[in-house]
This record gives structure tokens, sequence and C-alpha cells, in this order.
């Protein structure tokens, strides 16, 4: 699916907004032409790094069972083309792998990363907040699962500027009011000189990677990323199932949607000088705001 279905136009507005939309329970999760092809790479990465992508508190183990059951429950009823789902077992017909439940009774969120394309971390209800318990996250856009696990939501949101006091009490009281039978979606957009999926903040040194970027070279160094959320709080636990999946098109896409190169033209404007070193857009702006006016 391209990177534009996932693409937030909030730049009129403001960065910094829920965006939020309802969905019906069968988009819950998104299996694509790729999806092959991603759970290779999870395997691949979890083999790999899994303590690094894989993190989980003690008690987070019946949040992770149940999370595990709604998946199961969602593609015996919503994907029976991909899956074949028997007591105790589940075949991919993707990759043809076949999965003894019993193996992962004790690490119900490895199985889940192999089931779906999505990354899922499991937030619990902590005091006024909520807390970080449980995560499987292949793709990350520049930060580290261990920095954010056990923590509270304010704490989370910490390295990015502005975010906590302009929405961070609009998402715990969508939290504490998002009913079992809700689910929702909302999107975030990135610009990076990295077309891989895994973005790990300790591996990447964007000034290194930027290094060489100019108007001539921007649609073959240059990458609009979108990550498509979604929210749904499950029954007996109360915690929140939080999926990411994340979607990477060269930047030369908006030549086609010349909406995106608007909206992104006034996003950049609005944006803080902490914003934009978050993002690194400050390393490139100029060259960026030529482009897209080009496209314009």
């Amino acid at each position: 699916m391209s990177v534009v279905k996932h693409y937030p136009f909030n730049g009129s507005k403001n960065r910094l907004r829920l965006g939020l939309s309802a969905i019906p329970a069968s988009e819950w999760i998104y299996y694509e032409d790729d999806f092959s092809k991603r759970i290779s790479e999870k395997k691949s990465l979890i083999l790999q790094q899994k303590n690094r992508v894989i993190q989980c508190m003690g008690n987070s183990e019946a949040a992770q069972n149940e999370l595990l059951d709604s998946v199961l429950l969602y593609i015996a009823k919503y994907k029976s083309d991909l899956f074949a789902i028997s007591e105790g077992t589940v075949i991919s017909h993707a990759d043809n792998s076949e999965y003894e439940l019993s193996m992962y009774k004790h690490a119900p969120l490895e199985l889940i990363s192999y089931l779906v394309p999505d990354d899922f971390c499991l937030l619990e209800k902590y005091s006024d907040d909520y807390c970080l318990t449980a995560a499987s996250v292949c793709s990350p856009t520049y930060w580290e699962l261990s920095e954010k696990m056990g923590k509270p939501l304010k704490d989370v949101h910490a390295p990015i500027p502005n975010l906590e006091d302009k929405i961070g009490r609009m998402i715990r009281h969508f939290f504490a009011n998002l009913k079992v039978d809700d689910y929702f979606q909302r999107s975030n957009w990135f610009l990076t000189v990295n077309p891989d999926l895994s973005l790990f903040l300790n591996n990447y040194n964007l000034g290194n990677h930027i290094e060489g970027l100019n108007i001539n070279n921007i649609e073959e160094k240059l990458f609009l990323r979108t990550e498509r959320q979604s929210f749904r709080k499950l029954k007996n636990t109360e915690n929140i199932a939080f999926g990411i999946k994340i979607y990477v098109s060269p930047i030369s896409i908006i030549k086609k949607h010349k909406a995106i190169a608007e909206d992104l033209i006034v996003a950049i404007n609005i944006m803080t000088k902490d914003q934009k070193q978050l993002l690194g857009i400050d390393l490139y702006e100029n060259i960026l705001k030529e482009y897209l006016n080009s496209v314009i």
C-alpha cells in the first residue's frame, strides 16, 4: 500500500495533534502484498537482536496472551486465506511457517510478531497515566525500546519537543474513554535519508547520511516515511494495544500528489527549531523547500 494513504494532512493546523479516526474491526490490521517480506525481516531481526526489539515486563504476560487471542480471532475471521488455525497450531500460508502455540506459552508477543506485519506495544493503566509494559518493535523511527520500556507516557513522550504539553492530556483522555469494541487509527509522517524500515536511534548518524544532499540528488537520497498507528482496548486486562506499521517511498512520490508537497511546506514553516532538529530537517531545510516549491 502506498505511503500516501497514511500521510496525515495536518500542516495548516498543527503538526502535533491527535488526528484520530474510527475504523471498522476488519481494518484493525492491514495484510498487504509485502506481508511475507516483512515477516522475513522481522524474523531475521528477532533472531539477531531479540532483546533489542522485544521487551516485556514481568506483569505483562496476561495482556500479551489476551492480545494473542485477539489476533488469532481476527485472522480466523478476516484472514482465513492467509492462515490455517487448528487446535494448538497456526500455519501461515505466506511463507509456509507452522507455529505451535505451546512453544510461545511464555512469549506470546514473539508469536504475534510472526503473525502480523505491525509492531505492537501494550500500555497498562498506571495511576493517572499509561505505562509501556510490553512491546515488539522491529521498525522504530529513531528510538530505542530499552529507553522507553516500563515508563509512563509522559516520560516516553519527553524526547519529542512540545508533544506532552500539546496532546499528552488528550491522549490519556482518549485511552481512558476508549471502549472495548472501538478501533481507531491515526498517522504520522517523517522525512529520512534511509529507506530501511528499522531506524534505531543508536545506529543512526543523521549528519553523516545527509552529507552531499542537494537539489539534484534529493529524489535519490530523501524518503517520505509514514506511520499508521492503531488503537484498541483489551477487554479483560484493559491494556491499550497500540499497533504501528511503517511505509516508505522516495520523496519523488509527491510529484503525483502535490497536495502533500503543499502540506509539507506549511508544516515545516510552523515547526519550532527543536522540532526541526529532532527530525533532522534543520540540516537540509532550504534544499527541501526549494524542491517542494519546484514540485508545486
